[in-house]
């Protein structure tokens, strides 16, 4: 589906209550030794929702679960404007939380498809970053600048992003 430039105003606006909604629910579980694991994948452009996307995300969530080494007390899936996204909760403190944040990064990039995917690690208040860790920040899927250097100049046009996207989630 292609957005004609009157529907770009709705489309954003769409993400962004897609986005509040996703904050809410996961907020509203954490506390004191509890974290989120929320799994989303970058998708450029709209629609945020592309086939086999679901998939991709179980996938990538039972993989998580299995690296940290339990299973989560909770998980909600939510699906909106903003695209589909995982949320779930594991006990941790401190150092468990930093700990998880290097098990999703290396999710992240130990394989090819798990570099259109944005697992974050969050606590009461706070996204565990990898540059928190000293880690490298994401690589554009493209040609291997860093990701947010490549959105901000604006280096690729989405087309060729979501065709990427579109071939990398075909794998799964």
């Amino acid at each position: 589906m292609n957005i004609m430039k009157t529907d770009t105003g709705e489309a954003l606006s769409g993400i962004l209550s897609g986005r509040e909604e996703r904050a809410k629910a996961r907020d509203h579980h954490l506390s004191e030794g509890v974290f989120a694991c929320q799994i989303t994948l970058n998708i450029p452009g709209y629609p945020k929702r592309i086939k086999n996307d679901c998939r991709a995300i179980e996938k990538f969530a039972l993989l998580f679960s299995l690296r940290w080494g339990s299973d989560p007390f909770r998980t909600d899936m939510i699906s909106n404007e903003a695209g589909l996204c995982w949320i779930g909760f594991f006990r941790g403190w401190g150092s468990d939380t930093q700990r998880a944040k290097k098990v999703a990064v290396d999710l992240e990039e130990c394989s090819p498809e798990g570099r259109i995917l944005d697992i974050d690690i969050i606590v009461c208040g706070k996204s565990i970053s990898r540059s928190d860790l000293g880690l490298p920040a994401r690589s554009c899927i493209l040609c291997g600048r860093t990701a947010k250097e490549c959105a901000r100049e604006m280096s690729h046009a989405y087309s060729d992003l979501r065709a990427a996207v579109k071939k990398l989630i075909k794998n799964i």
